[in-house]
Formats: structure tokens, C-alpha cells, sequence
């Protein structure tokens, strides 16, 4: 029999999306502190926000130490503000914007986002109308 949803039910699909946010966010986290720190870095970060030397935490790997420390940082949100979501990372990098391409004449140019234009093709073997193939 197939499983039946009640017309409110939309609380358990909010449940989901906020814990599949909050697991991206602690990803992220994650990446952002073994990519930027060192091990012994990242100990003195867990080791400033309360881990106990008991378990050796010198014997683990970076990953395992940068997960202690991201759970840490969400503990500690937690307690500051339930009501309100972690903050984002501090380090937040704007996007690149693409450079300024001065177009070939007989350059397809982009018509969406996303697209590449023929430029490079023209570069490395002539415009379309001195071509044999085009």
C-alpha cells in the first residue's frame, strides 16, 4: 500500500531540507578549515574550544580534528542563538567575474550564461570563412 501523506504534512519535508542544509553548511565547514589550516592549527583550535586530550587527538587525522572543531563552532552556535542558523564561514570569497573578451567578427558570442563563444577556435584555426571544414 502506498504511503500516504496528510494535506499539512509539509513540517517532516521543512525537517529535511533545514538538516540537508545544515549538512551542506557543515561540509563546507569543513573543506574550508582542512584546506586552510595546518594539523597543529586546527589542534589548537579544537583544544581552545574545550577537546580533551584523553582520547589523543594528536594521533588523528586532520579531517577527524577539523570535524571535531565544526562540531564544536555548532555546538557553541547552538547555545548562543537556537533561534537562529550558524554563521556563515567568515572567509566568504565573492565570485569571479569572467574578463572582458574583445570578440572575433566572425565570433559565435555567447547567448546564455554559461556558453563559450568560438574565439579560441578562431585563435587556433582561422575565422570560419577561410576554413575548408566550417
Amino acid at each position: 500500500m502506498p504511503e500516504q501523506r496528510d494535506a499539512g504534512g509539509t513540517g517532516a519535508d521543512d525537517e529535511r531540507e533545514a538538516e540537508a542544509a545544515r549538512g551542506l553548511a557543515r561540509m563546507k565547514r569543513l573543506t574550508e578549515l582542512t584546506r586552510k589550516h595546518t594539523k597543529a592549527e586546527l589542534l589548537r583550535m579544537a583544544y581552545a574550544g574545550g577537546l580533551v586530550r584523553h582520547n589523543s587527538p594528536e594521533q588523528w587525522r586532520k579531517d577527524e580534528i577539523a570535524s571535531a572543531v565544526v562540531d564544536q563552532e555548532l555546538r557553541a552556535a547552538a547555545r548562543v542563538g537556537a533561534d537562529r542558523p550558524p554563521a556563515p564561514p567568515a572567509a566568504v570569497v565573492p565570485a569571479k567575474r569572467p574578463p572582458v573578451r574583445h570578440h572575433h567578427d566572425e565570433c559565435d558570442k555567447t547567448v546564455y550564461e554559461g556558453g563559450s563563444c568560438t574565439c579560441d577556435l578562431i585563435e587556433q584555426y582561422g575565422p570560419p570563412s577561410e576554413r575548408d571544414d566550417y
